[in-house]
């Protein structure tokens, strides 16, 4: 008899057990994705400092309208919204003090939306990140539902134009360049020139011999480097360059010349810092120091 009670009770514990998980458990949303299967070529983010739109224009993103973007950047912001996994339900709520909570109130959130060939995909309104930064609060469409999603999609949202941009000022073909002038205000101009088959190099320029053999290997690297300059920091539209001119660039091309104009500005605390003009934007923009020594040379450095 007493076996009997034991069983008997050991049988109500096992089922009060499977009863206590079973109610656990249907309170647990389990994960859920969140995928656009389209093609997202346009994003709106409209957060506290203000409107943002990112847009497709060929194979490159544009930052209102205006600026190139870096395509790495705009690319993980269109990732982030394309496969959202969603962790489970926060709460359910229009309230704003509720929302504000969560940073998910009108004046704190990051309301998004992306489209494919002007067709509104989603929307989302992204609140804060959590401690770990690793999952953030949102809510999607037209709904109430405050979800904790995965992943870093808060930083995504709140990068600036600065960020966003691409550093290319240009990037020019190699092949279709010919010649290279370079003309430092206070010094003699010279020209570096790309001869036919065979990449024969001449130098010219006033004070430059003219029997002078250049370094094929030298000469070649220097010369192609000067394909590509980069920005370190862009100005904004009406900002003027903070400082005074040194080098005047032309880049001789098949098709047409790109000029580049350099300058260079003494800080309080003794660095100088050096500034760009360049006949492929309309900005100005901020230079690193090697990008400007790399025309602090003269022909006989190229010399055999």
């Amino acid at each position: 008899m007493k076996t009997r009670k034991i069983v008997l009770a050991s049988a109500c514990l096992v089922l009060l057990v499977i009863a206590i998980i079973q109610t656990v458990s249907g309170h647990i949303d389990p994960v859920k994705v969140v995928q656009i299967k389209e093609e997202i070529d346009e994003i709106r983010i409209d957060r506290p400092e203000g409107l943002l739109n990112l847009k497709k224009s060929g194979g490159d993103w544009i930052i209102d309208g205006k600026y190139t973007a870096n395509l790495n950047e705009a690319e993980s912001i269109a990732d982030a919204f394309a496969y959202v996994k969603l962790l489970g339900k926060v709460t359910k709520t229009d309230n704003e003090e509720v929302l504000a909570k969560y940073d998910l109130n009108e004046e704190n959130a990051c309301k998004v939306s992306v489209f494919h060939n002007g067709e509104e995909l989603r929307s989302f309104r992204v609140g804060k990140a959590t401690s770990t930064n690793s999952q953030v609060y949102l809510m999607m469409d037209n709904s109430t539902e405050v979800y904790m999603a995965a992943g870093s999609i808060q930083n995504e949202c709140t990068k600036s134009i600065n960020e966003l941009r691409s550093r290319s000022v240009f990037q020019l073909s190699k092949d279709e360049m010919v010649s290279v002038t370079v003309k430092p205000v206070d010094g003699n101009a010279w020209t570096i020139t790309r001869g036919g088959e065979g990449n024969v190099w001449t130098a010219s320029g006033e004070g430059v011999d003219s029997s002078m053999e250049l370094d094929a290997e030298s000469t070649s690297a220097w010369f192609n480097g000067c394909a590509f300059v980069a920005a370190t920091e862009w100005l904004g539209d009406n900002e003027s360059i903070p400082a005074e001119k040194i080098f005047d660039i032309e880049i001789k091309l098949d098709s047409k010349t790109v000029s580049l104009e350099l300058f260079q500005a003494d800080d309080e605390d003794g660095t100088d810092t050096y500034w760009g003009r360049s006949s492929e934007s309309p900005y100005g923009f901020k230079l690193a120091k090697y990008t400007v020594d790399k025309y602090r040379k003269n022909p006989e450095d190229f010399s055999k």
